[in-house]
């Protein structure tokens, strides 16, 4: 796993951070999984993320160097020369699952899928190479569209939460104010996602009293949101 293109990819493109247990649970589910290697450097607030790979993986492989002139370039040779290494060994795994989106890695996907490996590529979506695309056995392309638009709900339902523990109420311009300048979501976005949990009724708005004032304020309907998988009030 190239994490810097996971990460970094994520917070550019769609100012999300990566779900790392459920992208293991994802690829687990359907293969036996011998061993997880994530390359990175890990300098800035990507190490921030560290516990979470660590909850799925020790091995972790940290590709900081202290040359001058050394850039991203190094990583992408470390995790080369990782996957020619493995896949020299007597017992190598019959699937590759490789997560990057450079271009660079296409040569060894070609090389992987002559010694008859299967190589699946997960890469950041408006990321990830073309050639790596064609050169795999298949794609898959993230964020999925239901996991972006869940993470802006869940951005809104956190924030909503919090004024509710409060005892406060949250508007509908400043919920989207509070939730973009908090989360570094665009406020377009998260007034398109509030905008989808109002009308399906996950949300509604309505005159209260408060502070001798009647705003329309934010109801949300906790209980359909878990019933529906789309809350876990832990």
């Amino acid at each position: 796993m190239d994490f810097e293109h996971w990460y970094y990819g994520y917070n550019n493109i769609f100012s999300m951070k990566p779900n790392v247990s459920e992208w293991y649970k994802e690829v687990s589910a359907e293969y036996n999984v011998k061993n997880i290697n994530v390359f990175g450097d890990f300098n800035g607030s990507i190490e921030n993320e560290l516990p979470k790979l660590y909850n799925i993986t020790k091995n972790i492989i940290h590709t900081a160097s202290t040359k001058e002139g050394v850039d991203k370039d190094f990583t992408d040779f470390i995790i080369l020369d990782a996957i020619y290494r493995e896949a020299a060994q007597p017992n190598s795994p019959d699937v590759f699952i490789i997560f990057t989106g450079d271009a660079h890695f296409n040569l060894a996907i070609q090389y992987l899928r002559e010694i008859g490996k299967k190589v699946i590529v997960y890469g950041v979506k408006r990321s990830l190479s073309n050639k790596l695309k064609s050169s795999a056995n298949f794609y898959v392309e993230m964020p999925r569209t239901e996991q972006e638009q869940q993470y802006y709900y869940d951005a809104i339902l956190k924030s909503l939460s919090i004024v509710k523990k409060r005892r406060k109420v949250g508007t509908y311009n400043k919920t989207i104010e509070s939730v973009s300048e908090y989360s570094g979501i665009s406020k377009e976005k998260i007034q398109f996602a509030l905008d989808d949990l109002l009308s399906n009724k996950y949300i509604v708005e309505e005159q209260r009293n408060y502070r001798g004032g009647k705003p329309k304020v934010l109801k949300v309907n906790w209980k359909r949101l878990e019933r529906d998988g789309m809350w876990n009030r832990k």
